[in-house]
């Protein structure tokens, strides 16, 4: 009978030992090549980076270990160091498991110049209201060297989303991306990767050569702020008005649109302001709310696009000329909503 109970207590403590000895053959792997090349290399599998290798092995290494020291029978006098054990392996599980949330939204984005890969590759994670991102140049199968950070606003990632543009001049390949979809542009400068074969057949990413739905053009009609917050006011009543039950703010208050005042920002583009409203709100049922919401806009005429777990609607004539919509709500619960004007003359 004691033989029959054991069996999967040491099956356990086998499978534990696996998970183990294989978390800490991919964390020495990582930690190896960045000692190596004195910080200037890093593992790099997909869009999985070695901070994500780091946290998901360590997670995996806590909860072998818990598990191991569970399964394994100890003498009595070993108890409060058996249980030690656990408590220690319980909190790194804690950290590692949050170190690993950080690393849930994460895409991996191929810079290219008029359809060629540049050898560059951006990996960018958002997490509640931030976003971050490294360029890594791309050295082999497995390693590449991080050469410059990025970021985004209210977890936008604007390289995933297409926000961005490249293109070599001379010996350097200046990039440039949006933080903010309504923003100004950042530039960065990175060298040309020489003696490389590009791989062609991608989208081109180019700003100045394709026009981009998040690129806002300026309507033949000379608009007036007046013009651009009735309308405005009536695209956003018409999307509340349509909500699965009433639409509450983050607080818990009761949402009032009418208290939503324009906010003036410089043109994405060229000279002039825009004015730009940030909603963030949730109903009783956020999914059907969202398509309710993306049915009205349609409904007015407004061109589609969809970014990286971002909805857009855009127009090269209405007064309002892009709105986007993007449901959180596995994150913080939320709904939430931008419309942004056509570009006016400076008040």
């Amino acid at each position: 009978m004691m033989q029959i109970s054991d069996r999967p207590q040491r099956r356990l403590v086998r499978i534990s030992g696996w998970m183990f000895a294989g978390a800490t053959v991919v964390a020495v792997a990582v930690i190896a090549v960045d000692w190596f090349s004195a910080g200037t290399a890093s593992v790099l599998i997909g869009p999985l980076d070695d901070q994500i290798l780091l946290s998901a092995s360590v997670l995996i290494a806590s909860v072998a270990l818990v598990m191991g020291l569970l399964s394994v029978s100890s003498p009595t006098w070993m108890l409060p160091f058996k249980i030690l054990g656990v408590l220690g392996a319980a909190v790194a599980v804690l950290g590692a498991g949050f170190s690993t949330l950080w690393s849930i939204d994460v895409t991996m984005t191929t810079l290219t110049d008029n359809g060629c890969d540049t050898g560059y590759v951006v990996v960018e994670r958002s997490l509640l209201m931030g976003s971050s991102g490294t360029v890594y140049r791309q050295d082999g199968p497995m390693v590449s060297s991080p050469m410059a950070r990025t970021s985004g606003n209210d977890a936008h990632q604007p390289f995933a989303a297409g926000d961005y543009g490249a293109a070599v001049d001379g010996k350097a390949l200046i990039v440039e991306y949006r933080p903010d979809p309504a923003g100004s542009r950042v530039t960065l400068e990175l060298p040309v990767i020489a003696d490389r074969r590009p791989s062609c057949g991608y989208a081109n990413t180019s700003l100045s050569a394709r026009p981009e739905p998040s690129e806002l053009t300026e309507p033949a009609e000379v608009l007036t702020p007046t013009e651009v917050d009735a309308e405005i006011r009536r695209l956003l009543d018409d999307s509340l008005a349509v909500t699965a039950g009433t639409p509450i703010d983050a607080a818990g208050a009761t949402l009032d649109a009418s208290a939503a005042i324009p906010n003036p920002v410089p043109c994405a583009e060229g000279s002039g302001m825009q004015h730009h409203v940030n909603l963030d709100f949730r109903t009783d049922d956020n999914a059907r709310s969202v398509t309710r919401i993306l049915g009205v806009w349609d409904d007015a005429g407004y061109e589609s696009d969809r970014a990286m777990q971002e909805d857009i609607r855009y127009s090269e004539t209405a007064p309002v000329a892009r709105m986007t919509i993007r449901d959180t709500t596995s994150i913080d619960g939320l709904v939430r909503m931008t419309l942004t004007s056509a570009c006016m003359s400076a008040e």
